[in-house]
């Protein structure tokens, strides 16, 4: 008797989840291109992709956050965010802006936030 419990209390609160997650234009299971690049929910987590990594490098490479240039989603337990952002490594002489891709996983109901990678794109000619 008890499964029966637990499958209808699964199916009485996984329909307000999914309608939440659908609210927001997130989809779970699945990559989405983010719609809008100017929320400033995105350019925070593109910030923190930015400042994460510049602390992890100790000082080896210094990057300064320029823009976002695109992104996308992912909802799992939580929502993972993978962003193409243009930022200035402050290192070099001549800084110039150069695109980096950083994946960022968020539990936004907890705090949590955690860089999964990030690395610089290659230049096309």
């Amino acid at each position: 008797m008890r499964p029966h419990c637990l499958l209808i209390l699964a199916l009485v609160l996984l329909p307000p989840v999914a309608a939440a997650a659908d609210r927001r234009g997130l989809i779970t299971g699945g990559w989405q291109p983010i719609k809008n690049m100017s929320d400033p929910h995105v350019k925070e987590i593109a910030e923190f992709a930015v400042s994460e990594y510049t602390k992890q490098a100790q000082g080896q490479n210094k990057l300064v956050f320029e823009s976002v240039v695109r992104g996308d989603s992912e909802v799992v337990a939580g929502i993972n965010y993978r962003l193409v952002i243009s930022a200035k490594n402050e290192s070099v002489v001549d800084p110039a802006a150069d695109d980096y891709e950083g994946i960022v996983w968020e539990k936004a109901w907890e705090h949590f936030r955690q860089l999964i990678s990030f690395h610089q794109l290659s230049k096309t000619n």
